[in-house]
């Protein structure tokens, strides 16, 4: 709503703008189009059409610029020039009708042999295509080194465009040898570097040189730029001027377009230049239209030996500013005020740096100013902030006390690349006069409070210091060592490690437990083995022969359980042996385990039989069996 009151009160003029053509040529006609507004009325306060009229910000946002991007991609390729000497400069162009951020491009080209492709600029502009359409246009350059004679041709092949493959047509280069023909070398810019020492975070401003073709055409520079991998180039330009410079030993006219950029990390950075050449001419039979074109070109890779800022030297205050700036004398929003009101201070810096993005300083911590953080002039952009030459910041001070007769200093200070020194540009102090607060009934009252509490306070320091009476009873401290310095404080420390270390070792030895079940079921039997063995040793002192049969069967199933495996009630003789080595199951270890399972049949199932009689007397042998089946388990 607030956009179209805005736009409802804007006459607006809209151009049919500049485009890209074939090769990144742009083709423009201008022609002034007024848009047509009715007349206004105000209507509680707002501007309203008049009645029966088109509505304006209709009108407005019809008459914007659209972007085609319905129509096919194209694209084009091309060398530049097409017929080049051994040695020479020359530009292999890629022109797709694309966005740029839609483009990807192969990692390798299909490059014949004998030439050498280095990757060079890269960038986007628009081409009108008719009416109020711009149809984006991305244009990547190739750079080639040529070293023989012959005609060389980069068959075609496919780059990506919106997710689609787009087929590049071929492109042929004859090459000749080197004063056959007369040399021609594609538009190609210089940087011009500083060649003083540079530093981190110092804004550099880096001129981009076209030298001119010579028949006047070459009208500017748009979209210049700086690219490197840990530069920061800023998104405007310096100015454009035209001026002879003297180039190989000859004094030609050339295009300077200047561009300021940060380096953001030391050592050895590369960078490289580009931009937009644009120039323009009559429409054959258009007499009043004129014809733009554009063109990008870019620059050879420039080495950029960045230092770092020294930590020798190193003032307070300082934020980054890197430069030579000077310090404007700073204001108070008002010379006088109470205890507790705010009161504003503008600084205006000014200097030779990045203005634009200058961190301002902090307000130091005191106990009779309360600072808030500095607010910078953010209405306006940073190109328009370095054009106007100084930064105005904006600090709200509060002064705590009516004793104050001036500021706090702000410490600040810059380090001067040219001196390679921190220059102390501290904020000074502003006098101003601070009354006390606003008083009133419940100042009063609370001042008195305050009076009667200063006053029993004194009282009570000057009455003599006298010892408290002892208490009747003990206390419950026995030391008056604090708890976290006694013996045992320590060992409590170590109770939650010690219960996070036993859970552990259960969770481990249930865990091996859980893999390997068979160490349950020999200790299960192990245990078994031996209640049944003491159980027949009791009946045997007894002379219970019933029962030490039974237990002794017991027992030997028991031991014989895990190796069958089956539940120890479940086993039969035949069981029992199957456990036994072949020696001991055919000898009398077997004969014996054949007598009690027999005689405990006979007790079981038919009562009291001949084959119990005299099994009391084998009762070592059943404990040697029941001993060495143990050693098994």
């Amino acid at each position: 709503m607030m956009l179209r009151k805005t736009l409802s009160t804007v006459l607006g003029i809209s151009l049919s703008f500049t485009g890209i053509s074939s090769f990144g040529q742009i083709t423009n006609s201008i022609r002034p189009r007024v848009a047509t507004v009715r007349p206004f009325r105000v209507v509680q306060g707002n501007l309203q059409p008049s009645p029966g009229g088109p509505d304006v910000f209709d009108s407005l946002v019809s008459s914007a610029a659209s972007f085609d991007m319905d129509s096919p991609v194209e694209a084009k390729a091309e060398f530049d020039p097409p017929v080049a000497t051994v040695g020479g400069k020359v530009i292999y162009r890629v022109v797709l009708t694309a966005l740029d951020e839609s483009v990807k491009v192969p990692d390798q080209l299909p490059v014949p042999p004998g030439l050498e492709l280095h990757q060079g600029g890269r960038g986007q502009s628009y081409n009108n295509v008719g009416g109020l359409k711009l149809r984006p246009q991305t244009t990547i350059l190739y750079h080639l080194s040529v070293t023989n004679t012959g005609t060389f041709t980069i068959p075609s092949f496919e780059i990506t465009a919106y997710s689609k493959p787009v087929k590049v047509p071929e492109a042929k280069l004859t090459v000749m040898s080197a004063g056959s023909i007369a040399a021609y070398e594609p538009p190609h810019l210089f940087l011009q570097v500083p060649k003083e020492d540079v530093y981190v975070g110092q804004a550099l401003r880096i001129s981009l040189v076209l030298p001119d073709t010579g028949d006047g055409n070459v009208g500017g520079l748009a979209q210049a730029k700086i690219k490197g991998e840990f530069i920061f180039s800023e998104p405007f330009s310096l100015g454009m001027r035209r001026e002879p410079i003297q180039r190989n030993g000859t004094n030609i006219l050339a295009l300077i377009q200047e561009v300021m950029v940060t380096p953001l990390r030391e050592g050895e950075q590369e960078i490289v230049g580009q931009a937009h050449s644009v120039s323009s001419r009559i429409v054959p039979g258009q007499t009043p239209v004129f014809q733009s074109t554009s063109l990008l070109v870019d620059s050879d890779p420039v080495k950029l030996n960045v230092k770092a800022l020294p930590e020798e030297g190193k003032l307070p205050g300082f934020t980054g500013a890197v430069g030579n700036y000077q310090l404007e004398p700073p204001r108070l929003s008002k010379d006088e005020v109470r205890a507790g009101e705010p009161v504003t201070m503008t600084v205006n810096l000014h200097g030779d740096g990045n203005l634009g993005r200058l961190s301002p300083p902090q307000v130091p911590l005191l106990k009779q100013w309360e600072g808030f953080p500095p607010v910078a002039d953010n209405s306006l952009p940073p190109a328009i902030v370095q054009q106007r030459g100084f930064v105005s910041f904006t600090y709200t001070l509060v002064p705590l006390s009516d004793k104050v007769d001036a500021t706090t200093a702000i410490p600040f200070s810059y380090f001067e690349p040219r001196k390679k020194i921190y220059i102390d540009l501290t904020i000074p102090t502003v006098a101003i006069r601070v009354k006390p607060a606003p008083g009133g009934d419940l100042a009063l009252k609370e001042r008195e409070a305050d009076n009667a509490s200063k006053s029993q306070d004194l009282a009570e320091e000057d009455k003599p210091p006298v010892m408290a009476g002892l208490i009747a009873r003990p206390g419950r401290a026995a030391s008056l060592a604090p708890l976290q310095q006694r013996w045992w404080f320590l060992g409590l420390q170590a109770l939650p490690a010690a219960g996070i270390g036993g859970l552990w070792a259960w969770d481990r030895r249930r865990r091996y437990l859980e893999q390997n079940p068979g160490v349950v079921l020999k200790r299960k039997a192990r245990r078994g083995l031996r209640k049944q063995l003491q159980a027949a040793r009791r009946a045997a002192a007894r002379g219970d022969t019933n029962g030490f049969v039974l237990s002794g069967i017991n027992a030997l199933r028991e031991a014989c359980a895990p190796h069958v495996p089956a539940r120890p009630e479940s086993l039969v003789c035949t069981d029992v042996l199957d456990v036994l080595p072949r020696a001991q199951r055919e000898g009398e270890s077997g004969q014996l385990v054949r007598h009690f399972f027999a005689a405990a049949d006979g007790i079981l199932f038919g009562g009291t039989t001949r084959e119990v009689t005299g099994l009391l007397a084998q009762q070592s042998e059943l404990e040697k069996l029941l001993e060495q089946l143990g050693e098994r388990l």
